[in-house]
């Protein structure tokens, strides 16, 4: 008797997989959806705050020759968006770049460190791979 349940399970389940009538999905040609593109990768990413600056060194991989970068802190954006332009060469190296801001005295006070989102963008002018750093301001 239990195994009548699995083959009918089995026969339904079969059935509403196969029910898509004339809708075909054609996988998309290469290069067709290149708005989705572009990428940004970071590696060896060292940090360092000295009083009320901070320090960002390390190594960025873009299709472009820029990445963006902004501050936050308690989910507000403390410092708006800035561009770190990379130098250009070979887009499949990584490259070094350097980021040095100052915090204000308000920004250090905060029990929440500040975080600095680096990321590029895409075709559409919207973030892509965002990655979050971090800055621990207690001395």
């Amino acid at each position: 008797m239990k195994r009548w349940y699995v083959i009918v399970a089995v026969i339904v389940l079969l059935a509403g997989c196969g029910n898509r009538g004339e809708e075909v999905i054609e996988p998309a040609a290469p290069g067709e959806n290149d708005e989705a593109a572009s990428t940004v990768m970071f590696q060896e990413i060292d940090i360092t705050a000295d009083g009320e600056q901070f320090y960002i060194v390390g190594q960025a991989k873009t299709d472009g020759d820029a990445f963006f970068y902004r501050v936050e802190q308690d989910e507000e954006t403390v410092q708006e968006e800035e561009m770190v332009d990379l130098e250009e060469s070979d887009p499949d190296a990584f490259q070094q770049f350097e980021i040095m801001e100052t915090f204000s005295e308000e920004t250090l006070e905060q029990e929440e460190p500040p975080i600095v989102v680096m990321y590029g963008k895409d075709a559409d002018n919207n973030e892509i791979n965002p990655n979050y750093v971090p800055i621990d301001t207690e001395e």
